[in-house]
């Protein structure tokens, strides 16, 4: 089958998706006959062996021969365009993500990856232009009934980077499959917007599905000391410090006892800081305050 695949394939000249356009869609659409069909999938299995063994110019070059035989052939298609990722061809790839929705705008596969894809552009657009992003995946995510996790996390992540936690806060916490970067999403945002109660709901779910994510404690200790549970945060920066050695979380302890007027336990804190941390000029600074305050020059 491989001697007669190399005969059949023998001056194949792998082409951009631009020129495969215009070389193939201006042909008129054919039946195809058995022979035809039979070599169609000849190029779609060779296509797919290739791609498998991660040989993406061989992958590009029969899926493109494929997609001669059937005019505006979605299924060859896809394989373009997942060569062209392969390759790292990014922008190519998207140009045939859009063709594909051209043909099929209900073909939710090649949508996801064309949002996905475009990931990396949206720093780079105008008000108008992101906004239609953020709709058309906020669409494509309600569609789908919030199923994907990894989707909820990308847009999530978008929203992030944008500085827009409101949007960031409303996607992460609608993921229905219990990602724990989702819930961590979810409770930053919230802590970030001042909804320290729902933070806290948050962060305990991201501990109990990934109890080691230590980050986790850090944010539950500072979602408690906001609401003024001292007791509680103390406890969560305590355990952080178990996986973290931070001198800015000791000195936030350090805050905490000396709002409460515990001026020993501050100390207690900041000295037990000094020996880990002992150039931290921040650390002396915080400590002879508290020597101040306790009657200490």
């Amino acid at each position: 089958m491989k001697k007669l695949l190399i005969i059949l394939f023998v001056g194949i000249v792998s082409m951009g998706y631009a020129d495969a356009q215009d070389e193939f869609i201006k042909e008129d659409p054919y039946e195809m006959t058995d022979d035809s069909q039979a070599t169609y999938e000849s190029y779609m299995d060779a296509g797919k062996s290739s791609y498998l063994e991660e040989n993406y110019d061989d992958s590009l070059t029969f899926y493109l021969s494929a997609f001669k035989m059937k005019n505006d052939d979605i299924e060859s298609l896809g394989g373009v365009a997942r060569s062209y990722e392969g390759l790292n061809q990014i922008d190519k790839a998207l140009g045939v993500y859009r063709k594909i929705l051209k043909l099929d705008p209900e073909d939710t596969k090649a949508l996801q990856k064309k949002l996905i894809l475009d990931e990396k552009n949206v720093s780079k657009w105008g008000y108008d232009r992101k906004e239609e992003y953020f709709e058309e995946f906020e669409t494509y995510l309600k569609k789908n009934n919030y199923t994907n996790s990894e989707d909820i996390y990308i847009l999530g992540s978008i929203y992030m980077n944008d500085k827009s936690f409101e949007r960031a806060y409303t996607i992460f916490k609608m993921d229905k499959g219990g990602d724990y970067r989702n819930y961590f999403g979810a409770a930053t945002t919230a802590r970030f917007l001042g909804k320290y109660d729902a933070a806290i709901i948050f962060y305990n779910k991201l501990l109990s599905v990934k109890p080691n994510f230590y980050g986790g404690y850090l944010g539950l200790g500072i979602s408690y000391q906001m609401k003024g549970d001292y007791d509680r945060a103390i406890k969560n920066l305590e355990k952080y410090l178990v996986y973290q050695e931070d001198e800015n979380v000791y000195i936030a302890m350090a805050n905490i006892y000396m709002a409460e007027d515990k001026y020993s336990s501050a100390r207690d804190v900041l000295e037990k800081a000094q020996t880990k941390f002992p150039d931290s000029k921040k650390i002396r600074k915080h400590l002879g305050d508290i020597y101040s305050k306790l009657g200490r020059n």
